[in-house]
């Protein structure tokens, strides 16, 4: 069913989630792996306030890079141990969303698998979420991880169902 699964990439737990659940299903189904990072903007220190760091657009793209491409290469290794075929790619875009977008229609995936946090609406609104404007841009089917928390449920075990009171207007096996 996959030919090309993109598994989007960067240093935190919840990407880690998404590399494994997105070799799982490459291997599955025979699929090619494209690892994507999206590199970070380089931000404008404001005249108003001092930097407590001040670091040259050239010098962030060059520290950027050496990231992106450590997080790559870890993540091909990790496919090469499976068995999976796999090959990396960096974008980079005002909208992290939009990069991911245009990179899975760009080299043609038939699949994206993304790390979420799982945020509430508040949290999103304060941090923002990739994945939301993901699901509203994105032609490209998605697959979203979340990484796994203590005394969560684990992959493979199964989730109690509460018991539910059944309504004495309602007979057994009623939906409506």
């Amino acid at each position: 069913m996959y030919k090309k699964i993109m598994i989007v990439v960067d240093e935190g737990a919840v990407a880690r989630a998404a590399i494994v659940e997105g070799l799982e299903l490459a291997k599955t189904h025979a699929a090619e792996v494209l690892f994507f990072h999206v590199l970070p903007n380089y931000v404008v220190p404001i005249a108003d306030a001092p930097p407590l760091v001040y670091m040259s657009p050239e010098q962030h793209r060059n520290d950027v890079e050496r990231l992106a491409n450590r997080i790559l290469a870890s993540a091909a290794a990790q496919a090469q141990r499976i068995g999976v075929e796999s090959t990396g790619a960096v974008g980079s875009n005002a909208d992290a969303a939009t990069c991911i977008a245009n990179g899975a229609l760009d080299r043609h995936c038939d699949l994206i698998v993304i790390g979420s946090h799982g945020r509430s609406p508040m949290q999103r609104l304060i941090f923002g979420s990739i994945v939301t404007r993901l699901i509203q841009f994105t032609a490209v089917p998605l697959l979203i991880c979340k990484a796994a928390e203590r005394g969560r449920v684990q992959k493979g075990s199964r989730v109690p169902v509460p018991d539910v009171p059944q309504r004495e207007d309602q007979p057994m096996g009623d939906t409506a």
